[in-house]
């Protein structure tokens, strides 16, 4: 069978990903009518209409959104290919969405070694709370804390976690905690914006697991970011559930200390999410792997 040509292609995938030929314009450096005119060539190479041109943008056809997981894992084998015999191109920009409170407390004081590893690419880090659209081409690739369920895009588990109860030291020399049922003795400090599938990173949880559900608790501090509770820990206001991608670095220097040698596997997990194509790119690859390494150096120290 003839092949349609490269050009043509790329322009498919990248106008039916991006959701117009403007966008896809700006991402493959051609005018728009170039982007046009290539896919107009392969509809009339393949004998099939791909899009339906509408006033507001354009609309994959039937034909579109079955030729259109072919195309993308077509082209992402093509950039690993390549990327693997000329080491593909590192200079330019990385943009990577990160939940704040994991952007905050591991991957920020972590970075470093990567800049200085790389100091041809330029990292762009947004924390964010809300998951963008991959598929608009303005982020590579995003840190989620989630399931693991995210449909059309290419995921990896990064790395899972323990919760456990946590304290600033001072705290505990007013009033010792040796048992768990000392947790009432303290004032609690609340995450209020833990999703519903994530029951362990609750104190109401882990007080019925405990049969102390309807025990008195001196006191309790709510917040709406887990950052601001491992802070207010931190500053001895209470105790947290922490998990322990985010309290690490505060149980190794002593700022945090685990009162009670107990925990928990977390419901959720972190995990490494990007387009089929974006995958294979040389930068979002060696940004994995530098993750990885950084995980497994964690995974040697148990506090």
């Amino acid at each position: 069978m003839r092949l349609p040509p490269l050009n043509a292609l790329k322009a498919f995938e990248s106008a039916a990903r991006l959701g117009g030929f403007v966008s896809a314009s700006g991402e493959l450096n051609v005018t728009p009518a170039a982007v046009s005119h290539h896919v107009k060539s392969l509809e009339a190479h393949l004998g099939v209409q791909l899009f339906r041109r509408l006033s507001q943008g354009l609309e994959l056809t039937s034909a579109g959104q079955e030729l259109l997981p072919e195309i993308s894992r077509g082209l992402s084998h093509f950039a690993r290919g390549v990327g693997a015999l000329s080491g593909g191109e590192l200079r330019g920009k990385l943009t990577v969405s990160v939940v704040p409170s994991l952007a905050a407390l591991w991957l920020v004081p972590r970075l470093g070694s990567f800049i200085k590893a790389f100091p041809d690419i330029q990292v762009q880090i947004l924390a964010a709370g809300v998951a963008p659209d991959l598929n608009l081409g303005k982020v590579d690739m995003r840190i989620p804390y989630g399931a693991g369920n995210f449909p059309g895009l290419k995921s990896r588990l990064l790395m899972r976690d323990t919760v456990f109860p946590v304290c600033a030291p001072s705290l505990l020399n007013h009033k010792p905690l040796r048992r768990f049922p000392d947790i009432c003795s303290h004032t609690l400090l609340h995450d209020v914006d833990i999703d519903p599938g994530e029951p362990m990173m609750t104190w109401k949880r882990w007080l019925r697991d405990a049969d102390l559900a309807d025990t008195k608790v001196v006191g309790h501090v709510e917040f709406n970011d887990s950052t601001l509770v491992t802070e207010a820990a931190v500053r001895g206001q209470g105790i947290a559930l922490g998990r322990m991608s985010l309290v690490r670095d505060h149980l190794e220097t002593g700022r945090l200390v685990r009162p009670l040698k107990i925990s928990r596997q977390s419901d959720y997990a972190y995990y490494s999410v990007t387009t089929e194509v974006v995958a294979e790119h040389p930068r979002v690859r060696v940004f994995n792997d530098w993750l990885d390494r950084q995980v497994q150096g964690d995974d040697v120290f148990d506090y």
